[in-house]
């Protein structure tokens, strides 16, 4: 896995920062995440009927948090995006831009790109493609020094693409893939391009097409079966199987009804073990949400994570220049819902009622983005390494920590514990004893991130 580009030592304290707080459950949280996916628009000109904006019944509206903050749609303006990167720019190793509305509908997007990618943040870019685009914004995007590229293209026939994407344009879609490649050799870019298809019942006759399509082009192919907790849905290569919800949303009838709140009907089959079940008695529960990943929404709200679409379930708002970001993440919301999962509820943080005390997913979405830990840790060694020993001791402590998840999630036979790597943790006391000693010595050096005060501060100590 290729490493990242960021090369400031503050970016990796920052980093192992998280990751005590992750392995220690800690409900304040001493470091900004490294990752943070931001929503440049709400918007959406198609109306995919898995979707919370597409059907129109579960996007946030008017009046949720902080009013003044957003629009009933919204797209991000450059100023907020401007006061996230001043806040966060140094810390973070990659932004994604995307959630529930089409990115490329913003026009300030290849702007927003072009200043993460000067700050050697990595970038990325999710769109639908059924979007009129031209040379001259195909230009702007790729030459701002975006990363990856990823069309959200459900099928090969406009027959079986517009089952799924509602209103949308294959050929049109088609026409922008081909410019957007052709312009990207002619410039002589590195720019990852995907074809990203959902799998279901009615396009999956169509994978081979597409795969052929993308080799001609010189683009990259990709599908998931759609994650969807809908029979109807299903790819038929599973028939006789049926939607899965975890297991402790069928013993608790309250989760019971917010899964159904958010997945309509659904039938009652257990599947995932209850997230707070863990075989590790000394090891807390953790969600890489609460220490690692943000999502800050168009209009400025910061969601726990990207399972959610709906006002209630929002933490709080960025509002340049009276609200930072800092201040939202250590929040009494965030603070609680660390606590839930780590079992250490801190007082007075009891009466806030959040999506994450009902949270019905499993480990591997909870940990999705992890998989780009190593990512870090590679740029780390090619990056700094030895110039910075005092880091350098650091990430070998989390190392250890890492191997010894890895091999007790290969015991317990859980391949998503593996799979995610730094998602978890299955610590030694001397391990943890080493790493929060180093913590000490080294990450709280010169630091005041709580709420009530300025942002983090770093000092890096050789």
């Amino acid at each position: 896995m290729e490493a990242f580009s960021k090369t400031n030592p503050e970016a990796f304290a920052n980093f192992l920062r998280a990751k005590y707080d992750a392995y220690t459950g800690a409900t304040t949280a001493s470091a900004y995440p490294y990752y943070l996916i931001i929503e440049p628009s709400d918007v959406c000109q198609l109306r995919c009927p898995t979707c919370a904006t597409g059907r129109e019944n579960e996007n946030r509206k008017q009046g949720g948090i902080e009013t003044a903050a957003r629009e009933s749609r919204y797209v991000m303006k450059p100023e907020l995006f401007d006061a996230l990167l001043e806040e966060m720019g140094q810390y973070l190793f990659m932004i994604m831009f995307y959630n529930w509305g089409e990115p490329l509908l913003n026009k300030a997007l290849p702007d927003f790109v072009s200043k993460a990618h000067s700050q050697g943040i990595q970038t990325e870019v999710h769109s639908n493609l059924s979007l009129p685009i031209d040379q001259g914004r195909a230009e702007a995007l790729l030459a701002a020094g975006l990363d990856t590229l990823v069309g959200s293209i459900d099928g090969f026939s406009q027959e079986s693409y517009q089952v799924h994407r509602v209103g949308g344009d294959l050929a049109l879609v088609k026409k922008n893939l081909e410019l957007l490649a052709a312009t990207r050799d002619r410039l002589g870019l590195n720019t990852r391009i995907i074809y990203k298809m959902l799998v279901f019942k009615h396009n999956e006759h169509e994978l081979k097409a597409a795969k052929r399509y993308c080799q001609k082009l010189g683009i990259q192919f990709s599908s998931d079966e759609a994650g969807i907790y809908d029979e109807r849905w299903l790819p038929s290569h599973r028939a006789g199987e049926k939607p899965h919800i975890p297991k402790r949303i069928v013993e608790d009838p309250t989760q019971w009804e917010w899964a159904e709140e958010y997945f309509g009907s659904l039938e009652k089959e257990s599947f995932y073990a209850p997230y707070r079940d863990n075989d590790d008695e000394d090891t807390p529960n953790y969600c890489s949400w609460h220490y690692g990943v943000s999502l800050v929404t168009g209009g400025g709200p910061v969601s726990p994570c990207c399972g959610t679409a709906k006002d209630r379930d929002d933490f709080g708002a960025v509002v340049p220049g009276k609200t930072s970001f800092a201040e939202v993440w250590n929040n009494e919301h965030f603070r609680h819902a660390r606590g839930v999962l780590s079992g250490d509820i801190p007082a007075g943080t009891t009466e806030p009622d959040t999506l994450c005390d009902h949270c019905f997913f499993p480990r591997i979405v909870q940990h999705v983005y992890s998989i780009h830990d190593m990512q870090i840790v590679a740029a780390f060694h090619r990056h700094i390494g030895k110039e910075k020993p005092a880091l350098e001791a650091g990430f070998r402590i989390m190392s250890r920590i890492r191997y010894g998840a890895f091999i007790s999630a290969l015991l317990r036979r859980k391949w998503f514990h593996p799979i995610m790597m730094l998602g978890t943790s299955s610590k030694s006391e001397i391990d943890m004893s080493a790493f929060t000693q180093f913590y000490k010595e080294h990450l709280l050096t010169d630091t005041s991130f709580l709420p009530e005060v300025d942002p983090l501060k770093l000092k890096i100590v050789n």
